[in-house]
């Protein structure tokens, strides 16, 4: 019998390797453009930032153990 990902995830609740690729798709690298408000390029860089932070966290923890 096998058992899908999104089974246990149910059962689970999700991992970290599947929240940071579901932030990774809803909070992309900001690519800014010249007519975008100078506030919508700040507040996307802040989301992008705590991706960016997240991730970090978790490859800094894995090559500390």
């Amino acid at each position: 019998m096998s058992t899908y990902p999104n089974t246990l995830e149910s059962i689970l609740g999700p991992n970290i390797e599947s929240i940071l690729l579901e932030l990774e798709e809803k909070f992309p690298p900001v690519n800014p453009h010249p007519k975008e408000e100078i506030g919508a390029i700040m507040y996307r860089s802040g989301q992008r930032s705590v991706v960016d932070w997240i991730n970090n966290r978790i490859n800094n923890d894995d090559t500390n153990s």
